[in-house]
């Protein structure tokens, strides 16, 4: 069907309201075409999208299949019974639509006897994944777009561990929603009204979010152990998303003075606050670097700032050096501090375990790995995704593993596994007892990585984000990706390459020696990803994303930070070259 066919029936049909007939007939040509050129797949990573109407992008209708094929599959696994009983979570940020989204999922599933636990305003991703598993439902579902535009909104589901669906659960899951008719043909049988479910809101009161915040509290190493006034001082932003309330309290029931960013401190689905909810990004930061100044010249002593991203599972750091400036940490240079920070604790008490492991992505930066060597601890490697490493919490026990910390260079770190992604709320406690620790030796963050480079070796870590436009875009950067793992490069920017790792063809190429073996990483699962890891101790990977046209380029150099930004960014023209972007 092409897309005008799609388009006609859109507006022939029933179930699409007037305002988005009008809105569909008075867009031009090529936006109707990337409304209707194609179909939002769910995907390995749920759907992230475009709001509006439109096969290929985010409505209620496309909602609504999405959750029918979630209710099939959790009744064809668990039954009727264990619907009720036990029931389903859902939380939403604060992007436009994402209540209505959760009211039309909500539906659905109550329709067909599920019980539902949701919230009235935006909760943290990490509090769904604490949902889940508090409440031993059968699942959950989030209704984010992590730090995307606000233009976007995304639905994410969570097994019953509280990790976002993995292996056969997500091939299963998939396989369910690809059976059903599109968007809008798509319907279920609801039972009698004596029979659906019951919704319950959970922040009704205040004492459910009371006793999440005081487990997140409760994984700090300190909290009990600082004596007398902090001298950590922080300045905080939610960049107007869903640790508007959870994240100060989190701060504060751990000891800190909390000051909030004023026009950030507000759920805001247009984040007028803020040029970009990004904690990657410097332009997160900038209403904080103002705040700070200001606190600071009033004599407040301010000295560390921490933004969390929308959905509040990935958090960011800023923070007063050692000469008295602002300076920021990427997500590596955060990771590898916190683990030689938590290992170290724990050896100084004598708790290390000695089969205590570290879990990291194989886009992560080698620096936390080397870390983690200087305490003889493991560290297991995954695919990128923090629900790979939630997953492999999941499975350590029975593996004879004792999970200590996991970490992904985008901003994501989980020390205490009872959540199963990633979690600004245990970030924010661990990083502001970690600052007040070294303060208390007289040292800021910046002069205690210095340390740690001594110790480990010094690497520039740095990424790029990629876009293909126009219609059929998400085509053409697969055309482009599979052209590289037919015919990859030997050479990029003046670096030898060593050994391509194919993850979705599960085969690594040693150009050494001209070689090829089969992939034997059981942890690592398989994905649309290549690393090319050079002569030079370097790596580039190439990601593109299951759900939009976007590709993501990992790089990190093992030199110092002017010569190294230098040699990734021309690696990273080069292969813009290569996959015909520049």
């Amino acid at each position: 069907m092409d897309y005008q066919m799609k388009m006609n029936a859109w507006l022939e049909s029933e179930l699409v309201n007037d305002a988005d007939k009008e809105y569909i007939r008075q867009a031009d040509e090529d936006t109707q075409k990337e409304m209707f050129g194609s179909d939002l797949h769910f995907g390995t990573a749920g759907m992230r999208a475009l709001l509006g109407p439109g096969s290929a992008r985010l409505n209620l209708l496309t909602v609504r299949r999405a959750t029918i094929g979630v209710a099939n599959f959790l009744l064809a696994k668990y039954g009727k019974e264990a619907a009720k009983e036990r029931g389903f979570a859902i939380s939403f940020d604060n992007r436009h639509f994402s209540k209505e989204f959760r009211d039309m999922a909500a539906k659905v599933l109550t329709e067909q006897g599920f019980s539902v636990f949701t919230f009235r305003d935006p909760h943290p991703t990490p509090e769904l994944s604490y949902t889940v598993r508090h409440l031993h439902c059968l699942g959950g579902l989030m209704l984010t777009a992590s730090h995307n535009p606000k233009e976007y909104n995304g639905y994410k589901v969570y097994d019953e561990e509280g990790c976002q669906a993995v292996y056969e659960n997500i091939d299963g899951l998939i396989a369910e929603i690809d059976k059903l008719p599109d968007e809008l043909s798509a319907t279920y049988e609801p039972l009698e009204e004596a029979e659906f479910g019951k919704v319950t809101f959970l922040d009704d009161d205040d004492q459910y979010d009371i006793d999440f915040v005081n487990k997140e509290v409760a994984t700090s190493l300190y909290k009990d152990v600082f004596e007398g006034e902090r001298l950590t001082k922080i300045v905080f932003t939610p960049e107007c998303g869903c640790d508007v309330k959870v994240g100060p309290m989190a701060l504060r029931a751990a000891g800190y003075e909390v000051s909030t960013v004023p026009g950030q401190d507000f759920f805001d689905p247009d984040f007028t606050g803020t040029p970009n909810p990004n904690p990657e990004t410097e332009e997160a930061y900038l209403a904080a670097f103002d705040h700070i100044k200001k606190l600071n010249a009033d004599g407040g002593k301010f000295n560390i700032i921490m933004a969390t991203d929308p959905d509040a599972d990935r958090m960011g750091i800023a923070f007063i050096n050692s000469k008295g400036e602002i300076q920021r940490f990427t997500g590596n240079q955060t990771g590898a501090l916190l683990i030689d920070y938590i290992l170290g604790t724990l050896q100084r008490r004598n708790e290390l375990p000695s089969n205590g492991c570290i879990c990291n992505t194989f886009v992560t930066g080698a620096q936390g790995a080397k870390a983690a060597s200087l305490y003889n601890i493991k560290v297991r490697t995954t695919a990128t995704g923090f629900k790979y490493i939630g997953n492999m919490a999941s499975r350590m026990p029975e593996e004879g593993d004792k999970y200590l910390f996991g970490y992904e260079e985008s901003y994501g770190y989980l020390l205490a596994d009872f959540v199963r992604d990633k979690d600004s709320l245990q970030g924010i406690v661990a990083i502001a007892d970690m600052c007040e620790y070294y303060l208390r030796m007289g040292k800021t963050l910046d002069v205690t990585l210095a340390d740690l480079d001594r110790r480990t070796g010094h690497y520039f870590d740095t990424q790029y984000n990629i876009y293909f436009k126009g219609a059929g875009s998400l085509d053409k950067m697969n055309a482009e990706i599979a052209a590289i793992r037919a015919n990859p490069f030997s050479e990029l920017a003046g670096k030898k390459v060593k050994t391509l790792s194919d993850y979705l063809d599960r085969k690594i190429i040693n150009f050494v020696d001209h070689s090829t073996a089969d992939m034997d990483l059981p942890d690592i699962d398989k994905t649309n990803c290549l690393r090319f890891d050079f002569e030079d101790e370097s790596f580039l990977c190439i990601r593109p994303s299951g759900t939009e046209p976007k590709v993501k380029f990992y790089v990190e150099i093992v030199k110092d930070d002017v010569t190294g930004k230098q040699e990734a960014d021309a690696m990273a023209d080069e292969l813009k070259a290569i996959m015909h972007l520049a």
